[in-house]
């Protein structure tokens, strides 16, 4: 059993990322080198964003690239423009989003 299996106990209904992608709930954008993980937007801000997505992937990876210490074994969030545009990495990938939208 994992350290977050412990502390919430069992999953009773997970929404995958296949499922948000189908639902046009998230964007796919492209995968991380080497690892192939996904790097995602939300539509809302995909929308918003779209011509200059490729900058606010660039900038977040790099801020992501750096240690915080209030990153988890789990997850890293980093604000990319104050209350506008947040990234979140964790072992399914990299998104993109509103604040609103977490």
């Amino acid at each position: 059993m994992s350290d977050v299996q412990e502390f919430f106990g069992e999953v009773i209904s997970r929404y995958t990322l296949e499922q948000a992608l189908a639902d046009g709930i998230l964007v796919k954008t492209g995968h991380l080198q080497p690892s192939g993980l996904p790097v995602v937007f939300t539509s809302n801000l995909f929308e918003d964003v779209k011509d200059h997505y490729k900058d606010i992937i660039a900038k977040g990876l790099e801020l992501l690239s750096k240690p915080d210490a209030e990153d988890s074994p789990y997850m890293k969030l980093r604000v990319i423009e104050k209350g506008r545009i947040w990234a979140v990495a964790n072992t399914e990938g990299v998104t993109f989003m509103k604040p609103e939208d977490y």
